[in-house]
């Protein structure tokens, strides 16, 4: 056995369950693949036309039912939250739109930001000039009757849930328009004007749930999976360690370590029903499976034997994805990368001698072996390398003479992306190169590897692909090449058409200009799709959540270790130009608490709790 120093090894934080996959340095881990959605992307992008569907709580897109609209207060809104803004304060600003530059910076809402039209309300943080501390927020959109106006002493707030609710069901597509400006009440003058334009609601919702690796601190209690849905306010702790279920966990060497009880949490993928999650375990980076489901949370689920449950056990592994094409009685897939590109299993192979790590297929339904959990790990090395071809076996991948790690599978089921590298160690990216290659499925025996064009550029690495829902764009980091790929702050996301063509930045990757904050340098990392694609007259409408180190939270018990958050961004495909926009700060997960690799699908998680 390793000693602890050992296994710490290039962490970089020292979270043992963070070592696998990350997204951050802080603790961090990965993924989750939704279900299929519409479609409306041009040849180009490897579809046809679409057609526009009902998809969450949004359904089919209406006109706006108001031609004026009053959502907006007729008086200006004074915030009492904190100190109360003077009565005078209408008179203190002046004019609308009065006022030098150099005022407050809008941090969020970013201006240039789509937001879905179920999603959570906004909330406006901003910096400002020292000495300022009379703030006035004002809100126009052509279609309402009034301007929201809104005095506040404080840096932030809240729209009320009521009013964005009705903003939401009626100005759809349409800009509105947002200025802040400060005064200092101490020294009455002309107001600062600060940030100034356009954030618009879009006439598609987006679904589903969002589970993601939270971390407070280093030890395996110091991690969890927590989550919320579209438009929920609060947070729900999905799955905690001590809520596993699944025994008989084995060490490098093929002996059940300690209890045989999982140790920690790590990069996660939900199962195509949204009813449980796959994750990594502790070192030796073998996967588990865990009900989410508020009456079963924890819980192996009904379908998963116990040859399926030990095949999990091998060492070595990476982060699991499945598909909906191949989760059905008797079809129940999962693939992932392998760390052992010769021996035999549960080897005791070291973690640093794995740049060649093979595509892996793996049988939840796996026929049992015959020995038990408690006889000796030779037996169980045996049998277990006896079960190739049933309950697990590789993907050929002709042509491709590196390492594969990282896949994803495509809704469909016929395609896998994945990265090709000479870069793999304990089934994570370390240092070095890294492309985008696709291989088909066909029924688990693979063929020809290609390189993604606009992902597998010589002069960078492409990691950490996804799938859109519908499978006609994949998203992925980029950084430059060679270099290290575990949370390298030079990180940015891009897209590419899943058949291949021009990549496009997200811009998303950058803050406001006026917070002075640049990428590369932010660690966005670790985009996923939500679980479904809108068409709306012609335009067809993702939402991409991501991880990102920008605003500078640190972690709850260590403040000198920056915590990455989550941020959520809308792509948009209309003819053969992909447009993107600006982040939206999800501000209902725990700022104290590093959050990374989400995974977005349509969890059974129960309802988050409202906040107090």
């Amino acid at each position: 056995m390793r000693t602890l120093q050992q296994r710490i090894g290039t962490l970089l934080i020292g979270s043992l369950c963070a070592l696998a996959c990350s997204s951050g340095p802080e603790p961090s881990i990965p993924p989750g693949q939704g279900t299929g959605g519409s479609g409306g992307i041009p040849d180009e992008f490897g579809g046809g036309t679409g057609n526009l569907f009902d998809v969450g709580s949004g359904g089919p897109v209406e006109p706006p039912p108001c031609e004026v609209c009053e959502d907006f207060p007729a008086t200006p809104v004074f915030d009492e939250s904190g100190t109360p803004p003077p009565a005078n304060a209408p008179e203190l600003f002046g004019d609308p739109g009065s006022g030098a530059q150099g005022g407050p910076c809008l941090a969020e809402p970013e201006i240039g930001a789509l937001f879905p039209n179920n999603w959570l309300r906004p909330r406006f943080r901003w910096t400002a000039p020292q000495g300022q501390d009379l703030f006035e927020i004002r809100a126009h959109a052509d279609r309402e009757k009034n301007d929201l106006v809104v005095y506040t002493t404080n840096r932030e707030w809240k729209m009320p849930k009521d009013m964005w609710e009705k903003l939401a069901a009626h100005v759809r597509d349409e800009p509105i328009t947002i200025t802040i400006r400060s005064v200092s009440t101490s020294a009455p003058g002309a107001p600062l004007l600060g940030s100034s334009g356009p954030i618009t609601i879009a006439p598609a919702p987006a679904g589903g749930s969002m589970v993601y690796w939270a971390a407070i601190g280093e030890g395996p209690a110091d991690a969890w999976l927590a989550g919320f849905g579209v438009g929920e306010e609060g947070v729900v702790d999905a799955l905690k360690v001590d809520q596993v279920e699944q025994g008989g966990r084995r060490d490098e060497n093929g002996n059940v370590r300690g209890d045989g009880q999982v140790r920690c949490i790590g990069c996660h993928t939900s199962t195509p029903d949204g009813e449980a999650v796959m994750f990594m375990d502790h070192w030796p980076w073998d996967l588990a499976i865990a009900s989410v489901k508020e009456d079963s949370v924890g819980e192996v689920p009904a379908y998963v034997t116990p040859g399926g449950s030990e095949a999990m056990n091998q060492a070595w592994l990476g982060p699991p994805k499945m598909s909906p094409a191949h989760f059905a009685p008797g079809d129940r897939i999962f693939i992932t990368s392998y760390g052992r590109h010769n021996g035999s299993v549960w080897d005791g192979q070291s973690h640093t001698s794995m740049p060649n790590a093979r595509l892996a297929w793996f049988d939840l339904e796996a026929p049992a072996p015959t020995y038990a959990e408690s006889t000796n790990a030779t037996t169980a090395r045996s049998e277990m390398a006896a079960a190739e071809g049933t309950a697990f076996g590789f993907i050929a991948r002709d042509g491709d003479t590196r390492g594969a790690m990282m896949p994803d599978w495509s809704n469909d089921g016929a395609t896998l992306v994945y990265v090709s590298t000479d870069a793999g160690k304990d089934g994570r990216l370390a240092a070095g190169a890294g492309d985008l290659y696709t291989v088909p499925y066909n029924n688990k025996q693979g063929g020809a590897a290609t390189p993604l064009q606009g992902a597998a550029e010589p002069n960078f690495n492409e990691y950490y692909p996804a799938f859109a829902p519908d499978d006609r764009l994949i998203a992925f980091n980029r950084t430059p090449s060679p270099g290290e790929m575990y949370y390298n702050p030079s990180s940015d996301i891009h897209v590419v058409p899943a058949a291949g063509g021009a990549a496009t930045r997200l811009a998303a990757n950058d803050p406001p200009a006026c917070l002075g904050i640049t990428s590369p340098g932010l660690h966005n990392s670790w985009p996923q799709w939500s679980p479904e694609a809108t068409t709306v007259d012609g335009k067809t409408y993702y939402w991409v959540i991501f991880s990102s180190s920008r605003d500078g939270y640190t972690l709850q018990k260590d403040p000198g270790k920056k915590a990455s958050q989550l941020y959520v961004t809308g792509v948009v495909v209309e003819g053969t130009t992909v447009h993107t926009y600006p982040a939206i700060y999800l501000w209902n997960q725990d700022p104290g608490t590093s959050n990374h690799t989400p995974a977005w699908d349509v969890f059974k998680i129960p309802p988050a709790p409202v906040p107090l």
